[in-house]
């Protein structure tokens, strides 16, 4: 966050459960979701997929109605920029917005200019969620970069497979949906889609199981003739690609080609973790799926929401999630998270996370259905809310810090306040610098090292707090974890709170070992994260939904004393305490871990 960071706190606050849940805030941070330019669209909007033109311009196809998802008016609409996303031009209707109706849009550019946009088109006259789940798979192009459509729609038909067969229908109906945009080689193109099971037509849930399938068209590259477009349905044989172990949600599957042509399809299920798997064989066979994992070996969580893999022109992966283990909901979508990838022995190696949007909100406002694109170097994300689409460019400072965590051993000197070394800790007493508001937006992120000789749960380590309470304390769990509290002198400390109190996770400190811990409070995002010997603690499947926590909305300035106390009962050794007037990103905090307890000691000094 660049200092001094503009954080207008308006009047609007919203209260639930008894609590204050959010502050409406406006402010600069450009991963602030409205910040973002809006994508003209009726009253819902969703999956807004964006093409990048040969003339420049961008083309955004949106499936959108006056009603809500599911309506009865659902329909395609197309809508261009020649800004880069600033201005959008009136939309032009891809589908009229009258039965039957059409649904999420997946567009596709092929060599020569000509852009396809593919959409389930309610044929069967079907109502409510299950006809706009129903098929075929239809589709029209456009020659004039997406000013107008042909007149005619065309199929692009699907094997019917044993889940087809299995619904009430027994397969006379399809019911399937795609979120991806089409994967492009030079010899052919894939459109990813999830078929889903409809065991009777009144079922409870939407759905009973979902599978997940490739079209692929080796000609569509090259032929005019929408006519003679042929496509083919994979994997081969009677099953998609899922794993029963996984549950029986595994739908929104979606698609990259690693270097050495495997196909990698990443996909939503209900457990709290995002699965993949991969073809070896360009698409006829999938390995058994399994949940993804960082680069650590540690489980990926994200809740019954859109996981999407993009693969970059430079040939890098990034993975849209939201770092959270919330099973069976299709809450939890709030904020965003990246993952970023990067190849190796014909698989991809995920980093360790970073907040990429949010909203002030924290749970009545989600975002979803993300698509990337690139111009001229620059990376865009586009998102929904359901009633609002929006369109945000991504710093790529952000993309490549992810990318290079594994080798990045540069210690970070920007916002560097304070820098105490073991000497000046063995007094006992230090100058603590002021820390930003996280009331008006400000961060700041806190560094050391730390070694337990002898564990005493409950017990401080280090604080500033004075007589009025004010300030912020590290110490001991009762998990073997720490304990960041937080203090604005408006409650006793024996009254911390939700929003005031965060824990690592359970385990992540061993007694005897030396460990770096960055504990980091996000004041634009509302977000506190700790991250110790460079592995973020995001919660677990089996232990808590949420590692990171949200600041209490209402949370003042830290500022007091101004004078840091190490407690002198603590059986241990701490080393190296680095205070930052900014938040450190993600892969920042791992960079000063991967530096080592050795990185130069800086003589206090305030870094631009």
């Amino acid at each position: 966050m660049k200092k001094g960071l503009l954080f207008l706190l308006c009047t609007g606050l919203f209260v639930r459960h008894g609590m204050a849940q959010w502050i409406h805030q406006s402010n600069t941070d450009p991963r602030c979701i409205t910040n973002g330019h809006v994508i003209p669209a009726e009253n819902y909007a969703d999956q807004p997929y964006v093409i990048v033109c040969d003339d420049g311009s961008w083309l955004c196809v949106v499936t959108t109605s006056y009603g809500t998802e599911g309506a009865y008016m659902n329909h395609i609409i197309s809508t261009k920029s020649y800004d880069q996303g600033k201005t959008w031009s009136k939309p032009v209707d891809v589908e009229p917005p009258a039965p039957p109706q059409s649904s999420w849009a997946v567009p596709l550019k092929v060599p020569g200019g000509r852009i396809y946009v593919f959409y389930n088109y309610n044929l069967p006259d079907l109502t409510g969620l299950e006809g706009v789940m129903s098929g075929p798979f239809m589709f029209k192009y456009s020659d004039d970069n997406g000013l107008t459509w042909s007149k005619k729609h065309y199929e692009a038909p699907i094997r019917k497979t044993r889940i087809d067969e299995e619904n009430y229908t027994h397969g006379d109906i399809r019911f399937f949906w795609s979120i991806a945009k089409p994967v492009v080689t030079d010899q052919a193109a894939y459109i990813t889609f999830s078929k889903i099971l409809r065991s009777t037509p009144t079922q409870k849930d939407f759905y009973t199981r979902a599978e997940g399938f490739i079209i692929k068209s080796t000609n569509i590259l090259t032929e005019r003739n929408p006519d003679k477009i042929r496509w083919e349905t994979l994997p081969e044989g009677e099953s998609g690609i899922w794993n029963p172990d996984l549950g029986q949600v595994q739908a929104e599957h979606n698609m990259v080609m690693l270097d050495n042509g495997d196909l990698y399809v990443a996909y939503r299920t209900q457990e709290g973790s995002p699965a993949y798997a991969i073809s070896r064989d360009g698409g006829k066979t999938f390995s058994k799926p399994r949940f993804m994992r960082y680069a650590n070996g540690e489980l990926m969580g994200t809740p019954r929401a859109c996981p999407k893999i993009y693969k970059t022109k430079e040939g890098k992966y990034l993975f849209w999630f939201h770092n959270n283990f919330r099973s069976h909901t299709y809450l939890g979508r709030n904020p965003a998270w990246l993952s970023g990838g990067v190849e190796k022995d014909g698989d991809i190696v995920w980093s360790q996370p970073e907040i990429v949007l949010y909203d002030n909100d924290p749970e009545l406002t989600g975002m979803s259905y993300p698509d990337f694109f690139e111009q001229d170097g620059r990376l865009w994300i586009t998102e929904t809310q359901k009633n609002i689409a929006r369109v945000h460019e991504i710093d790529m400072d952000l993309l490549r810090g992810m990318w290079n965590q594994a080798a990045d051993s540069t210690w970070t000197r920007r916002g560097l306040v304070c820098d105490i070394d073991a000497d000046m800790l063995a007094s006992g007493r230090f100058t603590f610098p002021a820390l930003p508001d996280p009331a008006q937006g400000g961060g700041f992120s806190i560094g050391f090292w730390i070694k337990i000789n002898t564990w005493a749960s409950g017990q401080w380590i280090f604080s500033d707090i004075g007589a009025k309470h004010i300030g912020l304390e590290v110490g001991l769990g009762d998990k073997h974890n720490l304990v960041l509290r937080l203090n604005d002198g408006r409650v006793r400390e024996v009254n911390y709170g939700p929003g005031r109190i965060f824990y690592s996770d359970s385990a992540s400190l061993t007694p005897g070992k030396l460990h770096h811990v960055v504990v980091t409070v996000d004041g634009a995002a509302r977000i506190v994260t700790m991250l110790i010997d460079g592995v973020m603690s995001d919660g677990g499947p089996l232990t808590r939904p949420y590692g990171w926590g949200r600041l209490y909305p209402y949370l003042q300035g830290l500022n007091d004393t101004y004078q840091g106390r190490i407690n002198p009962d603590f059986k241990g050794e701490i080393r190296h305490i680095r205070i930052y007037n900014r938040f450190l990103r993600t892969s920042e905090a791992l960079a000063n871990f991967h530096a080592g307890i050795a990185a130069q000691y800086t003589k206090f000094t305030i870094q631009p």
